[in-house]
């Protein structure tokens, strides 16, 4: 339990292209500065329109971001701290009347049957904590071809198996605890994502996710940048973009001869 003892009863920023509302017990980056220019980069690799899953997502910054700038259809944000939903009912309460976008946040594992969540995403945005991806989630990504093939020879089936889980409170998840938009989610398709962004805070465990998502050849590293989140330190956030598909690497494409 908080108790308002002075000052301002409400702490909001400004990031991202909208208001975000801070509650006692969220997340927060210090370096705002930082974190917004992170994201209007991380907009500018995201289809207008398109339909995203935020896994990780804390209290939504990133999708409600996303959903504000790029105009996406369908935005769902998955956290494992129930606390993060007081800040995302908050900052959806500034959200321009505009949007068309069909918001959703669950307070879920993204671990426990990560396909579930990838489904019907033309984006994936993953910010784990320091240690990097979760291994089922980690396996998803690399079979993900595997998993599209079976889904489009047996459109019938569904990988998710709703309908048998015995396990009551994972198909409470599946429900979004908040919702914002009254039309049917196009999370419902089948689909797979096409590109994968990934947010670090962690080198180590980068490097070692990044060799193995690379490895299976599912992905394409495209693009990375890095922001200096805490100047004065060696430690560095760092945005990476994969894409699907047998394309050239980043370090094929920079290690290439430029042609005449």
């Amino acid at each position: 339990m908080w108790r308002h003892i002075l000052g301002e009863r409400e702490f909001w920023e400004r990031v991202g292209g909208l208001d975000i509302f801070l509650a006692p017990s969220s997340f927060g980056q210090a370096n705002t500065q930082a974190f917004d220019a992170m994201l209007r980069k991380l907009q500018k690799y995201v289809p207008t329109g398109a339909s995203v899953a935020d896994l990780y997502a804390g209290s939504g910054v990133i999708g409600l971001s996303l959903s504000a700038t790029r105009k996406c259809r369908n935005v769902k944000c998955i956290e494992i701290n129930k606390e993060s939903r007081l800040s995302f009912e908050k900052t959806v309460e500034r959200f321009p009347n505009s949007s068309e976008s069909i918001i959703s946040w669950h307070h879920a594992d993204a671990s426990i049957e990560p396909l579930f969540w990838l489904m019907g995403s033309d984006v994936v945005i993953v910010d784990p904590p320091r240690k990097g991806l979760d291994s089922s989630l980690l396996n998803a990504l690399r079979s993900i071809s595997t998993v599209e093939h079976k889904v489009k020879s047996s459109p019938d089936s569904s990988l998710s198996k709703a309908k048998n889980e015995k396990r009551p409170w994972i198909l409470r998840a599946r429900d979004a605890s908040v919702q914002i938009g009254n039309k049917t989610s196009s999370g419902d398709s089948q689909s797979l994502p096409q590109t994968l962004i990934y947010i670090s805070c962690g080198w180590e465990s980068f490097k070692v996710d990044c060799k193995s998502l690379l490895s299976t050849k599912e992905w394409q590293l495209e693009k990375a940048h890095g922001f200096n989140f805490f100047p004065g330190t060696q430690s560095i956030e760092i945005l990476a973009v994969f894409k699907r598909g047998h394309g050239q690497s980043l370090k094929k494409m920079k290690s290439g001869k430029k042609k005449k």
